[in-house]
């Protein structure tokens, strides 16, 4: 005799706990062999009527595994959670209530036993094979008869070892097709019947070809729906005032069992629908079967259930758990989002029912790909619930963080996120986290949350931003830092960007050989350098360690990609303060940038930023003599004024006025390249054609009004008219190679080849400059 542990669930009405077992007993000869076996199912309750708002729920939990050997100990969690739900849940145990009515419990989801009962009553006829034909002939009689029947064979699918035998008998499958389709709708204990044994079948797969041979997937479906104009016409029957009570609907009869013949009828209702979703749903392991169901309606028959509000919450369970499967097909979503399931799950999400919590969840989870679903489920309101479910250790606490992360992707997502107490929560959940790394999903919740201005500026001014730190320094969390990088990089104010918390950032990066917690570390320092005054930069700067650090990872192989840009970010800022800059200067990473900028050419992230990099020293007016006269920054800015990249073009503009302004040959130089740039074409027509010998040229004449202040050089009539066409020409071939560039560009525009664009003003307005 052997006892195997099947579940534990919590009682419907009592505080207590089923626990659901399997018995197998084996007689065994002298020999040893066996000779004769029998298998049953079988539930022990468990009270725990002590249990209140007080218990301490994890004592209990290991009390009840100690006392109750059948549950092991590795199901101890599970335990926890269903005795919390318990503690949770409102005493409602209806007076005078029958066993056989009371609702099942979510284990009893394949345990039909007992609401078959109540249609079937308990027959004390044994069914044997033996008798199957006989059993098959009374399929032929009399509904009583085909009830009879029925139940008998009923018996028998129940016996695993049978079923091999019964599915090979086609004229029993044929038989219980023809009088479900038949007589199904004369009496539920036939159709219920007849729906168990294919359910059994349906539970396993090499039985399926059968069933879809004798097409009892398109037959169950129209039994459905079936059921569902009949429901309407009961609530259409009681809505005529059949009653003293008026217009009462079938809700409040289920709910106070005004009328048990209607209630019966509902309970009988609902097992069949149930039992038909059941085996639709193991059939539709095949995708073709699930194909055709789809075609067939499948969906909208599902969602139409979810109306049913007073349908049991072992059926919700269901059809939730079928909508979950079928979601993951772009076709199914579309129809589900039309048939406004996201509503009815969102309901759903308040049951008091722990597995119509989570299966709610999750379909609302896979919708949630989509992004137009994915707000319109971030404008449902679900926050606050979702919150109770995330306060659980449970599986479905698990699917309640991912459902906000998703609908955190999205900056309208984040802004309504932003409008809760969620982000505190998360914060204070991953402050008191054990665990080591910290939960992925709760803590990317945190770092896209971080992006809104709003909490980004709350957690750089609170004391969660320190304490994170020193966590992410002690674990090397790089994704821990990167919340904080988020939040100091969108912070509207900072009060973190004081000199001990930089320099621990410093210490960590120094020690740290991790590319991922340095880049992460790098960008954080950068973002907190931009609130950071000017002598925080210099006291952290002073140990010309960093400097070196940075210096020896800008050199072209030694380090990846993202490390080296996120240096660039640091020096950037460190640049922006005046005396922090001189020892940019005096370190000789100026060479090391210039270096780097024609190793990254066509990066333009990389020039962009290294370009902010010269620019911000030159608004210095303490150290741009040197950048002018002794590097060669303005060359560089002089190079890419004509990028393809707009904001680098803007980058080099406000730099070259700089250097205009403090250098006059620079300044002569500049207006001659601007010239040369904004008139290309017309200098290169004036190059190839040599017409400057000819001051009555027709295409002087014909361009007097593109280029008046040109035109005006040539027109003057002065002794001086030849030295001036001769310096323009010598402008010309000085910038051969810039009017190639420019004649190419209109072909290469676009490409990461060519780093030429278009000027950034019109003409006309270069031409009021010079």
């Amino acid at each position: 005799r052997r006892i195997k542990f099947d579940s534990v669930d919590v009682h419907p009405i009592e505080k207590a706990l089923i626990v659901f077992y399997r018995i197998e007993a084996i007689l065994l000869s002298t020999d040893g062999e066996p000779m004769a076996g029998e298998k049953r199912e079988a539930q022990k309750m468990i009270k725990v009527q002590s249990l209140n708002a007080t218990t301490d729920i994890n004592g209990l939990a290991k009390e009840v595994i100690h006392q109750c050997k059948l549950i092991p100990s590795s199901r101890l969690n599970e335990v926890q959670q269903l005795l919390s739900y318990l503690q949770q849940r409102p005493d409602n145990k209806p007076a005078n209530m029958s066993d056989k009515m009371r609702p099942m419990t979510s284990s009893q989801l394949m345990r039909n036993d007992d609401m078959v009962d109540i249609i079937n009553h308990q027959m004390d006829e044994q069914a044997s094979m033996g008798k199957l034909d006989s059993y098959i002939e009374l399929l032929y009689e009399e509904l009583e008869g085909k009830i009879r029947g029925t139940s008998l064979i009923l018996q028998l699918a129940k016996q695993n070892e049978n079923l091999q035998d019964l599915s090979l008998n086609e004229s029993l499958i044929g038989a219980l097709y023809r009088v479900l389709r038949e007589d199904g709708r004369k009496h539920y204990a036939l159709a219920v019947n007849i729906a168990f044994t294919f359910f059994y079948f349906a539970s396993y797969s090499s039985f399926h070809p059968m069933l879809t041979r004798f097409k009892v997937g398109s037959l169950l479906m129209e039994i459905v729906r079936g059921e569902f104009v009949r429901f309407e016409q009961w609530e259409s029957e009681l809505n005529l005032g059949h009653f003293e009570q008026g217009k009462v609907n079938c809700i409040q009869c289920f709910n106070h069992g005004l009328h048990r013949k209607f209630q019966t009828a509902l309970l009988q209702q609902t097992l069949l629908i149930r039992t038909c979703f059941y085996v639709l749903l193991h059939l539709s392991e095949d995708p073709g079967v699930e194909d055709k169901m789809r075609k067939k309606g499948i969906v909208s028959l599902l969602i139409r259930t979810l109306q049913r509000k007073h349908i049991h919450s072992s059926l919700n369970y269901l059809v939730l758990t079928f909508l979950q499967k079928l979601s993951i097909f772009g076709e199914n979503k579309d129809e589900m989002a039309q048939l406004g399931v996201i509503e009815k799950a969102a309901i759903l999400v308040d049951s008091p029912h722990r597995l119509v919590q989570d299966s709610a969840a999750r379909v609302l989870y896979n919708l949630s790909f989509d992004p137009a679903l994915r707000l319109r489920i971030g404008r449902l309101g679900l926050l606050p619930s979702l919150i109770r479910m995330m306060l659980t250790d449970s599986q479905g606490g698990n699917i309640a963080w991912a459902l906000v992360y998703q609908i955190s992707l999205d900056d309208r997502g984040r802004i309504l996120i932003s409008r809760s107490e969620c982000f505190s929560f998360v914060l204070e959940y991953l402050l008191r986290c054990k665990e080591i790394p910290l939960p992925s999903i709760p803590l990317a919740l945190a770092v896209n949350l971080a992006h809104v201005p709003k909490l980004a500026t709350e957690l750089s001014q609170s004391k969660y931003f320190v304490l994170f730190l020193d966590l992410a320094i002690a674990n090397q969390d790089a994704v821990l830092i990167k919340l904080l990088r988020n939040a100091a990089g969108h912070a509207l104010s900072s009060q973190s960007s004081n000199p001990v918390v930089m320099e621990k950032i410093v210490d960590a990066i120094l020690k740290c050989s991790g590319d991922y917690f340095n880049v992460e570390a790098l960008g954080l320092l950068a973002n907190l350098g931009e609130f950071s005054l000017s002598t925080g930069w210099e006291t952290i700067i002073s140990d010309k360690r960093f400097l070196n650090w940075i210096d020896k990872h800008l050199q072209p192989g030694t380090s990846p990609f993202d490390v080296q840009l996120s240096a660039v970010l640091v020096l950037r800022s460190i640049a922006a303060a005046t005396e922090a800059s001189l020892h940019l200067i005096d370190s000789g990473l100026i060479s090391t940038l210039l270096n780097l900028l024609r190793t990254q050419q066509e990066d333009d992230e990389f020039v962009l930023q290294i370009l902010h990099v010269f620019y911000r020293l030159l608004r210095h007016d303490e150290i741009r003599f040197i950048i002018v006269n002794k590097v060669n920054i303005p060359a560089s800015f002089l190079d890419l004024m004509t990028d393809q990249n707009l904001e680098v073009r803007k980058v080099c503009e406000r730099g070259l006025m700089l250097i205009a302004e403090s250098d006059t040959k620079w300044e002569e130089r500049i207006k001659n390249e601007r010239f040369c740039w904004h008139n290309a074409q017309w200098l290169e027509a004036i190059a190839k054609t040599n017409l400057l010998s000819s001051p009555g040229n027709n295409l002087i004449s014909t361009s007097t009004q593109s280029y008046p202040n040109i035109i005006r050089l040539f027109s003057s009539g002065t002794e001086d008219e030849h030295s001036i066409a001769g310096s323009v020409l010598d402008l010309c071939v000085r910038h051969a190679d810039l009017l190639d560039r420019a004649s190419n560009s209109a072909s290469s525009f676009g490409s990461p080849e060519s780093r030429i664009g278009s000027p950034v003003e019109s003409i006309d307005a270069w031409d009021a400059q010079i």
